[in-house]
């Protein structure tokens, strides 16, 4: 199948399918790119889900974030409320409660990543990090290192993906790692997979909190026994970085 470009409309002639996963998102700036934003995130999420009704799909899994709880003091349940911090978690929110009022066609499935990361992301946390760490670009900290999160390394994001496709069920889960790491952990985790250390600064500003995820529902429905910690998933991350030049 060609790719196809999420923030123009769907073709017509898209051929008949067992389950969509949507993965695809925008993430430009804003207000600049809000339009893109809505467009992507929220837009073409309804169009899939109605490709997906017409050709009989049985399963709909959708791509949302760990971003719609906004942040906090405690780990977040998928029972909590969502509080979106940006214009980026309010388009995921409008794509979960999309999906949702099409769960008596196909089963659906909506899962809350927490911070994913691995070879090949760019524009993100941790690639971020270890291009400064790397560089001796400084770090900055908020209250010491907040936000405390647990990431995901990709590898343990397909094998969740390709399990979900056996679920019986409609569900929202939080999808994240098993450390729960703040900023200064990751870049010293960094600096052991680079060989430099860190360069910190203090940012006076207080953060507004942690964004970490409660995964009981994640290990109840999902067999995570191998899954990569996060020094490995760092060291990881860092090698095929350190492949790439430095400017």
């Amino acid at each position: 199948m060609a790719a196809l470009d999420l923030s123009e409309p769907l073709p017509s002639d898209l051929p008949s399918v067992d389950a969509v996963i949507h993965l695809a998102q925008a993430n430009t700036t804003f207000p600049e790119g809000a339009n893109e934003l809505f467009r992507v995130n929220t837009a073409s999420t309804q169009e899939l889900l109605d490709y997906a009704r017409r050709v009989g799909a049985e399963i709909f899994v959708y791509a949302s974030s760990g971003t719609v709880y906004g942040f906090g003091e405690h780990p977040f349940r998928e029972t909590d409320p969502v509080v979106p911090h940006d214009f980026y978690a309010v388009t995921k929110i409008g794509g979960e409660q999309l999906v949702s009022t099409y769960s008596r066609y196909f089963r659906t499935v909506v899962f809350r990543f927490f911070a994913p990361y691995g070879p090949g992301q760019k524009r993100r946390l941790i690639p971020g990090l270890i291009d400064r760490v790397r560089t001796g670009t400084p770090v900055t900290l908020r209250d010491g290192g907040r936000p405390r999160m647990n990431p995901i390394y990709v590898a343990d994001v397909v094998g969740v993906l390709k399990a979900a496709l056996d679920l019986e069920q409609s569900c929202v889960v939080n999808v994240a790692g098993r450390d729960i790491v703040g900023i200064r952990e990751l870049a010293w985790l960094v600096a052991k997979a680079v060989g430099r250390d860190p360069v910190f600064e203090d940012h006076p500003a207080d953060a507004p909190g942690d964004l970490v995820a409660a995964t009981k529902r994640l290990h109840k429905l999902f067999d995570l026994g191998d899954s990569i910690g996060i020094e490995e998933g760092v060291r990881r991350t860092a090698a095929a970085v350190l492949t790439e030049p430095v400017f």
